[in-house]
């Protein structure tokens, strides 16, 4: 099966060590579709990778490049290359280089190219890394057009895959989401937020299922930044091909919409490309897990610029209300019915002949609230551990549970500083209906400037609700917090 998100720069480069040997690894070999076959063997799947890569820089280079790179003339060749270099950045310097280093019979060092050409070796790498996206995102852009186009298939390339069983208490904010995307008006860009676990991914799944199934916007584009999951038997994954920069989703979100022209050129070049894209077609590009970015404040004022006639939806454990132009949807966790319901509906999908019963579910419930990951993290235990004990786990954090909170509250509880930690902390006594500006401060010696500080911090994270009336805030902590500032696993974050 083709995987085209393995085809990153890094894979590139990787691939292009490995030329001159043509000792490429059956995976490199099933990530561009040449795994071996009953009429090729291993060795003869290699030799076509071999020979698709040399063919592939050749085609970017020019006449007189070619020429001198497979004379073996040095000389030549550096009085070629210092010409071409004189000119701006272009993927002809790219691929010349890229030839240089890796595919002429005679290879040179970056020092040797670079002391010839008269750039400096930090300057030719950068060149390296530029021709190995561009050669990554066309490799790409020939294997999608080996399928059967823009489809089901395509998506299956770039979109995740969800859960038909899934579908629980969230029929009313799929209707809201779906209706601002749909408008012509705004909010152009909408933020899905909230703590780790409360569903976000799983509604921007079915968002853009809906809107591609329904064919409302003429491309679409799924970029994730998610770098860890947490499996239901409790443990924490890392996750590959994630984007990272504002270079790698912007390079990405070039190639899923098709623009293989921008390969190569800047950051800020693809974005103007993009730009002019989204201008003339409406575009749906959802960013997940965007928190995990790391230039958040420097990426979402440039994605903005593409709203256009397109949309923007981002998800996100911190909040984007910062952004005039952004509207956020803070997701709330499921009632303790659709808790019953989700709970139940996880039992009989796993074939266990079991009873849920009020007094289960309703200690659950108090215990973690309705956060559906932590749900089924339960769930998945029942069968195997009574009742009770799971409920104890979660209550202090033992075992499986410790990796639950950190997935959940690990970076959260990092990003507060000292006033921002005491205040949550401070919420421990609040009440589940919440408690006012005045009495927090009171009950727990803090200024009115300190609790601003704090509070704004809390609310960013979504580690805080709110209730009661304009005039008459209350200020509350989810019951899943409640129980996770209970144990002992802070106590290995530090004071």
């Amino acid at each position: 099966m083709i995987n085209l998100e393995r085809i990153t720069p890094q894979f590139i480069e990787s691939l292009l060590k490995s030329w001159q040997k043509g000792d490429f690894s059956v995976e490199d070999l099933e990530s561009l579709n040449l795994q071996p076959t009953e009429r090729k063997s291993l060795e003869q799947q290699r030799l076509s990778l071999r020979e698709m890569l040399y063919q592939r820089v050749q085609e970017n280079l020019s006449d007189s490049v070619n020429k001198t790179a497979t004379s073996q003339n040095s000389s030549a060749l550096f009085r070629e290359l210092e010409k071409l270099f004189r000119t701006s950045p272009s993927n002809t310097q790219y691929f010349a280089l890229i030839h240089c280093r890796y595919l002429c019979i005679k290879k040179y060092t970056v020092q040797r190219l670079a002391e010839n050409i008269g750039i400096s070796p930090r300057t030719l790498r950068r060149y390296l890394l530029k021709g190995f996206e561009t050669l990554s995102l066309q490799l790409k852009t020939e294997l999608d057009k080996k399928t059967t186009g823009y489809t089901e298939k395509t998506l299956q390339n770039h979109f995740p895959s969800i859960a038909k069983n899934q579908v629980i208490g969230i029929s009313t904010i799929l209707a809201k989401i779906n209706t601002w995307l749909l408008t012509d008006s705004p909010p152009h860009a909408i933020s899905i937020e909230g703590i780790g676990g409360i569903g976000k991914t799983l509604i921007a799944q079915h968002l853009l299922q809906e809107q591609y199934r329904n064919e409302n916007f003429e491309s679409y584009a799924w970029i994730s930044a998610v770098q860890k999951e947490l499996s239901l038997s409790g443990e924490i994954a890392a996750v590959e091909s994630f984007a990272t920069t504002l270079d790698d989703v912007v390079a990405r979100l070039a190639h899923q919409l098709e623009q293989s022209h921008l390969a190569g050129l800047s950051t800020q070049d693809k974005l103007h490309g993009l730009k002019k894209l989204t201008n003339q077609k409406s575009v749906l590009i959802i960013i997940d897990n965007l928190e995990t970015l790391a230039d958040v404040d420097e990426l979402v004022p440039e994605l903005l610029k593409l709203t256009g006639k397109s949309k923007l939806l981002f998800t996100s454990r911190k909040s984007l209300s910062q952004y005039p132009n952004i509207r956020t949807f803070p997701i709330p966790e499921l009632s303790l019915e659709d808790s019953y319901t989700l709970v139940d509906g996880e039992i009989k999908r796993r074939g266990l002949n079991l009873t849920l019963s009020d007094e289960t579910i309703s200690t659950l419930y108090e215990v973690i609230g309705g956060i559906p990951l932590v749900l089924k993290l339960a769930t998945a235990q029942f069968g195997f551990i009574p009742a009770k004990n799971i409920i104890q786990k979660l209550r202090f954090g033992e075992e499986n549970a410790q990796d639950m909170y950190s997935y959940i509250y690990r970076q959260a509880w990092d990003l507060l500083d000292d006033i921002g930690k005491r205040l949550l902390i401070a919420m421990l006594v609040v009440s589940p209906d919440g408690e006012n500006r005045q009495w927090i401060c009171e009950m727990n010696n803090l200024s009115s400037d300190e609790f601003n500080q704090g509070l704004g911090q809390l609310k960013r994270l979504s580690l805080i609700e709110f209730s009661g009336t304009i005039e008459e805030p209350l200020y509350r902590i989810h019951r899943l917090t409640t129980t996770f500032l209970h144990t002992d696993i802070l106590r290995g974050w530090g004071t």
